[in-house]
C-alpha cells in the first residue's frame, strides 16, 4: 500500500500544477481582458442619455466660459466617444453656432441660429466631459475650439 501510494504521489503532484496552471492561465487572460476594456476610449452612441447629458454640459459650460452676447448651440455632434475610469470621460467634438438669444433671456429653447451673414459665428470644439453619475457630477477637464 505504501509503495502504491509514493508511486501515486508524483502522478498526483503533476496533475495538481497542471490544475494550477491552467487556472492561472485563464485568471490572467480574463483580468488583462477587463483592464483593457475599462481604460479603452470606444465610440459612444448618440442617443443615450448619459452622452447627451455630457452633450448640453459640455454646451452650457462653453456658454459660460465665452464673452459672446448671444448663446451658442450644436449644430451637429461630430463624434462622441467614452473611456470608463473611476467615472466616465467623454470626447466629444461638437459644431456650434450662434444662436439670436442673449444670454440674458432666460428661455433658450427656440432660439433659432443667427442667419445674418456677418453675425453668423460657428466653431468645431473638442470637449472632455468628466462624469461621475453616481454622485451626480459633472465637470469639463479640457476643450479647445482651433481655428479652421
Amino acid at each position: 500500500m505504501a509503495s502504491l501510494q509514493r508511486s501515486s504521489l508524483p502522478l498526483l503532484a503533476s496533475l495538481a500544477l497542471t490544475l494550477i496552471l491552467a487556472v492561472g492561465i485563464v485568471a490572467s487572460t480574463n483580468a488583462e481582458d477587463e483592464q483593457v476594456a475599462v481604460g479603452r476610449v470606444e465610440p459612444a452612441d448618440l442617443q443615450d442619455e448619459e452622452v447627451q447629458k455630457a452633450v448640453d454640459f459640455a454646451v452650457k459650460t462653453y456658454n459660460d466660459m465665452n464673452n459672446d452676447l448671444y448663446i451658442s448651440k450644436p449644430i451637429k455632434v461630430m463624434s462622441a466617444s467614452q473611456q470608463v475610469v473611476a467615472g466616465k470621460n467623454f470626447y466629444l467634438k461638437i459644431e456650434l453656432g450662434r444662436t439670436i438669444c442673449s444670454k440674458a433671456q432666460s428661455d433658450f429653447t427656440d432660439c433659432p441660429f443667427n442667419e445674418q451673414q456677418n453675425e453668423q459665428k460657428r466653431v468645431t470644439c473638442n470637449f472632455k466631459i468628466y462624469s461621475v453619475s453616481w454622485e451626480n457630477k459633472m465637470s469639463m477637464t479640457s476643450f479647445n475650439c482651433p481655428r479652421a
